[in-house]
């Protein structure tokens, strides 16, 4: 048996990138279980999905008999969900499970052991233990670290590492800064916003094309996605604008002109008014 670890354990180190497997070739309870590994490695192994426990499965040595192998997943209280460590994760699949468990046959099964047997339907399942009994633990050790990502978080799948980027960082490792072309110099003008690709959240002033006028300012922002989003200016070109003027300018005009008419009726009216008011009140009018 202990020949058989230590083949596995250096067929598991060879692996360049993802998670590196370490079992350890000593049972312990699942609280030493865990130390042994954090003290050793990173942590006890947490496994992310469906596939990755079949992974795992495929590389632990077969055993015909109890022990079997602590996995990082456990709880506290009956009440509570199951939960990996490290990562808080709460993710249990379909298919995780053996047949009628976790059953927690002995009140305070409150830890998990996978099945490493050769029986078919039960290779590779889960079964809830007390944490007190003794297992063989299987630790990780994470290849992420600070340097991993320039500008994203990093993320350990099997037999690789990915990054997941912030937005407007792109690249395997997030190195690359993600821009939105030039903007079209004829239309847009200004060297600030023509010459060059510019980045993520930046934003740049819009103009009217030459020979125009601006009515009201724009401003675009570059996306996340590369493509400039914000708002437009209005624009016209200077005949239309002097028309415009020319109108307003005959508008006011004509509005003037129909004031000071307007006023000259309304007084010739107020006049023939207080002439009528004299005769009726029998006063002559004033020479």
């Amino acid at each position: 048996m202990k020949c058989t670890l230590i083949l596995f354990m250096c067929y598991l180190t060879g692996r360049a990138h993802g998670w590196r497997y370490y079992p350890s070739t000593e049972p312990k309870n699942w609280t030493q279980a865990r130390e042994w590994c954090r003290e050793k490695y990173t942590d006890m192994v947490a496994i992310q999905s469906q596939e990755e426990n079949d992974h795992l499965v495929s590389l632990l040595p077969n055993r015909t008999e109890s022990p079997h192998y602590w996995i990082g997943i456990t709880k506290s209280k009956k009440s509570d969900p199951w939960t990996w460590v490290g990562n808080n994760s709460t993710w249990i699949g379909n298919q995780s499970w053996a047949t009628n468990e976790p059953n927690n046959n002995h009140i305070t099964e409150f830890c998990v052991e996978i099945y490493v047997n050769n029986h078919k339907e039960n290779r590779g399942k889960w079964n809830d233990e007390k944490c007190s009994n003794l297992k063989y633990p299987v630790c990780y050790q994470a290849q992420c670290n600070q340097t991993s990502c320039d500008r994203g978080r990093c993320r350990e799948t099997i037999d690789n590492i990915i990054c997941l980027c912030e937005p407007g960082f792109g690249g395997d490792s997030c190195q690359t800064v993600l821009g939105c072309p030039p903007l079209s110099r004829p239309l847009y003008g200004g060297p600030n916003c023509s010459d060059q690709i510019h980045a993520f959240n930046s934003t740049c002033p819009v103009g009217c094309p030459f020979g125009s006028i601006k009515l009201r300012s724009g401003q675009v922002t570059c996306s996340s996605d590369g493509t400039w989003h914000g708002s437009t200016p209005i624009c016209t070109n200077y005949k239309h604008a002097l028309m415009a003027l020319a109108g307003c300018g005959a508008f006011m005009m004509s509005c003037i002109f129909f004031l000071v008419m307007k006023r000259r009726k309304n007084k010739k009216l107020s006049q023939q008014r207080e002439h009528e008011e004299d005769i009726g009140s029998g006063n002559e009018p004033h020479s």
